[in-house]
């Protein structure tokens, strides 16, 4: 049977390969089907579909919106959107907006207390990606002052530590609207992946039914067989639909690979067309 991708990252955001590499490398995978799905960003799918088409890689437009839920970072994934529609936009320009405005800052705290970082620079080393933490921690890498995007994170950039800055998100709701607004089929990003008990984990799952989510992520690189067979329960449950995907960002997540994660994952084709008819 052939097999799907539908959670793949770019260097249109955290990724580590561009929407081309990541083409080739689906296809020499023997992957049918992918979607990408950069974080609040839709500019690297028209690169994608095009090597998509010169490959013979069905390439879906997606898009992983990051927002909000009871004070936490909830992901919500958009697939067959339309990259044009009038609704992404002005979401899309209010992220970007958040995002450069938390960079800058956050750079010039590095900056001010002697750290070789500025803005310019980080905007020179990746001129095409929508910026964010990863950058930074890989940034400071290149330059020597941690020995892994890892040790970024747990020493400067990580909550508590001295350089992290909160970011404010659009709300989930708001998140589901743009989505079904630009033509696509929301989705409940790997919902075991919050640190929620399950409990909560199911009010969380009932609140995104309400507001017209249609799926849930259920086969995900880093879910056990007990916890996709769980989720798998709770689409059912909820009557929503099945989606599933590594959550590949290339070698800045090196244990997972296109179309099959950790060794567990196996998303079938005809899981992508049950997705198609939720449209």
């Amino acid at each position: 049977m052939r097999k799907i991708d539908l959670h793949i990252h770019t260097t249109a955001s955290d990724g580590a390969d561009t929407p081309t590499r990541v083409v080739e490398i689906a296809a020499s995978s023997g992957v049918a089907a992918i979607a990408i799905t950069d974080h609040d960003t839709v500019s690297g799918v028209a690169e994608a579909a095009a090597a998509g088409e010169r490959l013979g890689v069905e390439v879906i437009p997606g898009i992983e919106v990051s927002s909000d839920y009871r004070d936490n970072n909830v992901h919500l994934l958009g697939y067959f959107i339309d990259a044009e529609s009038p609704a992404m936009a002005p979401v899309l320009s209010w992220v970007r907006i958040e995002r450069e405005t938390r960079n800058e800052k956050l750079c010039a705290m590095l900056a001010a207390d002697g750290f070789d970082i500025d803005i310019g620079q980080l905007r020179a080393a990746y001129p095409d990606a929508v910026l964010g933490r990863p950058h930074i921690a890989e940034f400071l890498m290149r330059k020597g002052y941690v020995s892994s995007v890892t040790e970024g994170f747990d020493k400067y950039l990580e909550v508590g530590r001295p350089y992290y800055l909160p970011k404010r998100r659009i709300s989930l709701e708001k998140a589901a609207e743009t989505i079904i607004a630009s033509g696509g089929v929301p989705v409940l990003a790997h919902p075991l992946q919050y640190g929620y008990p399950l409990g909560e984990v199911v009010e969380m799952i009932a609140y995104a039914k309400s507001l017209g989510v249609r799926a849930l992520e259920c086969f995900y690189s880093e879910h056990t067989p007990e916890q996709q067979a769980w989720l798998i329960h709770q689409s059912q449950r909820f009557h929503m639909g099945i989606s599933g995907g590594s959550d590949y960002h290339g070698i800045r997540k090196p244990h997972i690979a296109i179309g099959s994660g950790t060794g567990r994952l196996f998303v079938p084709y005809p899981m992508l067309s049950a997705l198609k008819a939720l449209r």
